[in-house]
């Protein structure tokens, strides 16, 4: 691991907060709030295998770590894309 100067790591930093900011504003609202859990759907990242989405991903979990925050990942790829389904009432 290259040694990286404070200062660079501040700028990292920074950097990453606000790209997820701009890129994520609900995700990054969620974690801002006082849940301690964030919940996602898989198809938020990479339904279709892409490669900027997956680094996309991994900031959205450092982002959440940065905030303190488990992130749980719920459902199966390309769930949300199929055909709608009527939601079942749960009782």
């Amino acid at each position: 691991m290259p040694n990286t100067s404070d200062e660079d790591l501040r700028e990292r930093k920074a950097a990453l907060l606000m790209e997820i900011r701009r890129l994520l504003p609900d995700f990054a609202q969620s974690c801002r709030n006082n849940e301690e859990v964030v919940i996602i759907h898989q198809d938020s990242f990479a339904a279709d295998y892409q490669l900027d989405e997956y680094m996309l991903l991994g900031m959205a979990i450092k982002f959440a770590g940065l905030h303190g925050k488990e992130l749980r990942i719920i459902g199966t790829n390309r769930e949300t894309l199929k055909e709608s389904r009527k939601p079942e009432l749960i009782q």
